[in-house]
């Protein structure tokens, strides 16, 4: 588990979440798409998750009325999370999921002014964004050791990421 971590802290301080702004085509490699019309996202899975399913989740987190969470809580946020589980999934044989968060663009400032967090602990790097979403990746999403495919999850969320040649809205300083 602790190598799993540090391989995620080192994806994150490179830019591997949350600097996604390489360009040039490197989908090629992935011949399934999804696409959520709702949000306007689209994510590219490679031939061996053929048959993968969707489920939709939720996060929910306090907002704070001071950004350091020590304040008066003010209400509730609550976003989808869009959850592709590899078609070889059982409850008794899990492999990794890919969970995107799914942000509004004033929920991901407010995120980033600290005023709540979904998850204790880690980071959320930007995936990729367009004009009314920010879609996000909680860095410890595969901390358990007995999941199998973590690493494979890993390299196809970068190669998403790594296809958007936009800058993200909060690089990495």
């Amino acid at each position: 588990m602790k190598s799993k971590f540090l391989l995620r802290l080192a994806l994150v301080l490179c830019g591997g979440l949350s600097g996604c702004s390489t360009t040039g085509n490197q989908l090629s490699g992935l011949p399934l798409r999804y696409h959520n019309s709702q949000y306007n996202f689209t994510f590219f899975l490679p031939a061996d998750w053929q048959g993968y399913s969707v489920l939709i989740q939720q996060w929910e987190a306090p907002l704070y009325a001071a950004p350091d969470s020590s304040g008066k809580v003010v209400g509730t946020e609550r976003g989808p999370i869009i959850v592709l589980r590899h078609p070889l999934w059982k409850s008794n044989d899990l492999y990794q999921d890919i969970p995107i968060m799914v942000f509004t663009h004033k929920q991901w400032n407010e995120e980033h002014q600290g005023r709540f967090f979904p998850y204790a602990g880690g980071v959320i790097g930007e995936i990729w964004h367009n004009r009314k979403y920010v879609f996000g990746e909680y860095s410890r999403y595969n901390a358990y050791d007995e999941v199998k495919g973590w690493k494979e999850a890993d390299d196809i969320i970068a190669t998403n990421c790594a296809a958007h040649n936009e800058p993200t809205l909060y690089p990495n300083p």
